[in-house]
């Protein structure tokens, strides 16, 4: 192990502890962390200031906090995140981008987790004169908003997850080069690291591909389950039913079922449906899985149960609506 890497354990090891809790802090305004779980702990891979770092240790899941932005993203398996008092369970495709000041930890249990912190400078310098809309551009206007908060402490975090069950190659393509970027001392990475990081953000945005969600922790007790309601139907393609929701969020079915018709006017199974058939849209007309796979990916019964489902909904079969609406 290189001294680079030996600092780097040792700031691991023994965080600053400013507080109730430590802070990890980077000495780059870009810097990306992947941890890949190994037999014998995390393999560490740290990549900033024009090198890459390997490094094994054990796995890190101390609560701490961030000085910087974190984005992370589930490349591989799962991993178990907790932010504040909360713990959330997240698969392949799935993440956060964490406000500065939250106390969170990471617990990589069986799988790949890539982190990307990043500065307040560094974001402020690649989107100076970009017009921000909280409409067309919800993870700049996420970001930005914590900015202005001039105390630092906004209890605010972005989760994100896929829009249909595929995997998303272009999202880990511009990750694989921005990695290559921050690697290299080149000419030109520095610019090259801000056009792909502001690619990456787009990529968020676009709700073809992602599901973004903004969550204020200090939000009311119903708008906290309602979002967290919305959120776990949106990650399962709309294929629950109450009794799942009611496990899994530790609440009683009946009284979600309340919130959520109180809040958008949808009851539990109404708007299952309605995201299921969403789902089954896209994939219809964006992608060229046959119906047979669409079926499988969504979980249906069978094919002939997605067929009476999606012709219920739309008034036209599948193959119909593929040919009039595909891209």
């Amino acid at each position: 192990m290189d001294k680079y890497a030996e600092k780097l354990l040792k700031a691991l090891e023994n965080p600053v502890q400013t507080g109730e809790y430590p802070d990890l802090k980077n000495n780059a305004d870009l810097a990306m962390f992947i941890k890949r779980s190994v037999d014998n702990g995390i393999l560490y891979t740290n990549v900033q200031n024009s090198r890459i770092v390997y490094f094994t240790a054990e796995n890190y899941s101390q609560m701490h906090q961030n000085t910087a932005y974190e984005l992370m993203y589930v490349l591989d398996g799962t991993v178990i995140k907790q932010i504040e008092d909360k713990k959330y369970t997240l698969h392949t495709g799935e993440g956060y981008i964490l406000n500065r000041r939250i106390t969170h930890s990471d617990d990589v249990q069986d799988g790949v987790l890539l982190v990307l912190d990043f500065s307040e400078e560094f974001f402020r310098e690649v989107t100076r004169g970009i017009d921000v809309d909280e409409d067309t551009h919800p993870v700049f206007s996420f970001i930005e908003n914590c900015g202005q908060d001039s105390s630092g402490w906004k209890k605010s975090y972005l989760e994100f997850n896929p829009t249909v069950p595929i995997p998303n190659t272009q999202f880990r393509t511009v990750l694989d080069s921005l990695q290559q970027e921050l690697a290299t001392s080149k000419i030109g990475a520095s610019f090259l690291q801000k056009g792909l990081f502001l690619r990456l953000v787009e990529l968020l945005e676009n709700r073809k591909m992602f599901n973004v969600n903004a969550i204020d922790i200090h939000s009311g007790k119903e708008d906290f389950l309602v979002e967290r309601l919305t959120s776990y139907i949106v990650r399962n393609y709309g294929n629950v039913t109450r009794k799942d929701i009611e496990r899994d969020l530790h609440y009683n079915d009946e009284y979600l079922n309340r919130l959520l018709k109180k809040a958008c006017g949808m009851t539990i199974s109404r708007y299952a449906t309605e995201i299921r058939l969403d789902r089954a849209r896209q994939l219809l007309s964006t992608t060229s899985l046959t119906i047979s796979e669409i079926t499988d990916l969504l979980d249906f019964s069978s094919e002939n149960y997605f067929y009476h489902f999606f012709r219920k909904a739309e008034g036209i079969s599948p193959s119909r609506y593929r040919a009039e609406h595909h891209d």
